[in-house]
């Protein structure tokens, strides 16, 4: 497992050093320089598709073939891609809640922003993967642009809204109805944490059939 998980990062090292180090640097100046907090909310959702697209890799390299000749099941091969792909999310929210934070516009509703982005990634990543096994990476990518177009951008721009609206109530002076709606949004983001874990655990699944059934 170490050995695949090594593998996948030598390629997103090597592959994608320079998108990863431009999207930090474009994304971190415009979120310090404009104080605004939904560009930490894109940068947090994006963060995982590169590990998405080291499977087109695999395929150039025929990496499917050579890896039926090592002492690795199925199973493992799926399961470093997905422990991958959280690890990756989990890297690229911290960095955009730092900077966030470093901006001077963080605060619990950003967090949980964030975290919702994190998540939205996740399943990004959760309907992408198997797809692209069955298709291949090539017929993948214009599921891919829908995917990032609907739910990406959506999410990113129903937070905005989240927070505008709470934004509003305090405003007005409805400090009662403000802290109701953040216990609501840390309910919502807790059950949506265990459906995530299903969902994510439920692709993997799928995924491990589809390559057992490649590898036969």
């Amino acid at each position: 497992m170490k050995g695949l998980l090594y593998k996948d990062v030598s390629i997103m090292t090597r592959s994608f050093k320079g998108n990863i180090l431009l999207l930090v640097a474009l994304y971190g100046v415009l979120i310090l320089v404009t104080k605004e907090a939904y560009l930490a909310y894109a940068m947090t959702a994006v963060w995982g598709i590169y590990v998405a697209s080291t499977i087109n890799y695999d395929e150039q390299a025929h990496w499917d073939a050579y890896a039926a000749t090592l002492p690795v099941t199925p199973g493992q091969v799926i399961a470093s891609k997905y422990l991958l792909c959280a690890a990756s999310t989990a890297i690229g929210a911290a960095l955009s809640l730092a900077l966030v934070l470093l901006a001077g516009v963080g605060g619990a509703e950003y967090t949980l922003g964030i975290l919702a982005c994190a998540e939205v990634s996740v399943l990004m990543n959760a309907l992408l993967m198997p797809i692209t096994y069955r298709f291949g990476a090539a017929k993948s990518r214009a599921y891919l642009m829908v995917i990032v177009f609907v739910i990406v951008f959506g999410a990113c721009f129903a937070a905005q809204e989240v927070l505008q609206s709470q934004s509003q109530a305090v405003s007005v002076g409805m400090d009662a109805m403000f802290r109701s709606e953040t216990v609501l949004a840390v309910a919502a983001i807790a059950v949506s944490l265990l459906a995530t874990a299903i969902l994510y655990a439920i692709s993997y699944t799928i995924c491990t059939r589809i390559y057992a059934k490649k590898e036969k």
